[in-house]
Order: C-alpha cells, then structure tokens, then sequence
C-alpha cells in the first residue's frame, strides 16, 4: 500500500482552495472555478473526495487527478470502484448501480472498462496512489487536515501513525457520518482545521475544528422538492483563508 497521507507544501504563487463532493458534475465545477476566477497557472484545488458517480462526467473528473493543480483524497465512491477493479466479486454492483455508478458505467463496470482499458489501468493505478488524507501546509505555518467524512480520532499524530496499518481506520475515515448528528461536535489536536464531505448538508458547517463542505451535488439533476432540507444543491468551493474566519456553530451560506 502507498504512503495513505500526501503532505502539500504551502502555495507561494497563488490561492487554494477546497472543493465538496463533485460526483461526476464537471459543467457545474468548472461554473464554481470561473465564479472564484480560479487560476490553474497559480491557483490550486482541494477535493474531499468522491469525485465518481451520479453525475454524467465521472471519466472527466476523475481525470482531473492528472491536473497539477489538483489534490484529491479517495472518497468512498472511489474506494468501491477500486475494490471492483481488484475483485468484482468483492461488490454487489446492482446496487452500486443503483446508487450513482450507472451515471458513468454505460450498461455496467464489466461493459464499461472494457472499452476503456486505459482508464481501468490508470484507476488502478489510482488505488494504489490516491491518498486517504492530505496534510495542506499554509504559508504561515498552520496545517489543513483533509479527508473524506471524518477524523475518528482525537490527535493527528495518532491519526499518522496508524493509518497505514489499520484498515478499519480507514474505512471510517470515508464512510462514517457523525456530522448527520445536529448535537456532534470534535476536536483534533495536532491540526489547525479539517476538512470533509460525504453527508450533503444544507450549507457548509463548523463543528469543533471540523469544516463540512458537502451541500449537495449529488442531488444535482434530480426533481426540485425531492429533498426539501436541500433546496439549492450545489458544488461548494472555499478559499482556505476563509476556514480561519467561520465562528464556531456559524452556517456559511
């Protein structure tokens, strides 16, 4: 297995920013990079992963890994592709399906990759590469923790040194939900902010020093009113000198 946690060093040349769940939306993204004026030459783009499934351009953004200007930890939707690739027997692909895969598999993985053998060699070699957590250094010294859903533990020394041997670790890391809980709250020490997505949430949202930007884009191109607690789904993007300005408990509309 790869080093599981990427460090980036600061940007000395322009902005970075963070970006929630894309789920293979590339028209509505790139409408967020043209409205921030976002610079590929200087400029740099933080994913939380789950940049697959749902939408019509799953292949596209999960190219977007071969940006330079472009970061991104493995969410889950990309751990199920991965774990298909490595056995298909492993997933229960009616219901992957189901649940965005169809949006960019054509009539199924199986059919898909055949025609797509460079894409499946370079998702492979994704699985083995993409990390589950990126380190971001900022300029004056602070750090970002990004992962996809969570920090399950309380230090991010501790975070560091078991990542890379427990699996179950990493599991929670992109598929537990503990934000969904109104009342749920956490400190990381040893990290300035983290930073995830994974549950769609009305607006972004600081809890402890956990910043939640996932508003929605897999609920792009459904019927308006079919999740009224989510009454403008979108694609949200965060300078990350704006994570330093959010109060505790302050929703960023």
């Amino acid at each position: 297995m790869s080093k599981p946690i990427q460090t980036v060093e600061a940007n000395t040349r322009g902005r970075d920013f963070l970006v929630g769940d894309i789920h293979g939306w590339l028209e509505p993204l790139q409408a967020e990079l043209d409205a921030i004026c976002f610079d590929p030459a200087v400029d740099r783009l933080f994913s939380v992963g789950d940049l697959i499934d749902r939408g019509p351009d799953s292949e596209a953004c999960l190219l977007l890994t071969r940006e330079p200007w472009f970061y991104a930890v493995r969410g889950n939707h990309e751990q199920i592709l991965f774990n298909w690739l490595a056995d298909p027997d492993s997933i229960d692909v009616t219901d992957w399906m189901r649940y965005g895969g169809k949006a960019w598999m054509e009539n199924g993985p199986k059919h898909f990759f055949w025609n797509h053998q460079e894409l499946r060699a370079y998702a492979e070699e994704l699985a083995e590469t993409m990390p589950w957590v990126i380190e971001l250094e900022l300029q004056d010294g602070r750090r970002i923790g990004i992962s996809h859903s969570t920090v399950p533990v309380d230090d991010w020394l501790d975070l560091k040194l078991r990542l890379a041997t427990e699996p179950a670790l990493r599991e929670e890391m992109i598929w537990a939900r503990p934000v969904k809980n109104p009342q749920f709250t956490h400190w990381v020490n040893g990290i300035d902010m983290t930073v995830h997505g994974h549950v769609v949430l009305p607006h972004v949202q600081k809890r402890g020093n956990g910043v939640y930007i996932d508003t929605g884009a897999a609920l792009l191109g459904l019927q308006p009113g079919t999740v009224p607690e989510i009454p403008y789904p979108k694609i949200s993007t965060l300078e990350v000198s704006q994570l330093f300005n959010i109060p505790d408990d302050y929703l960023l509309a």
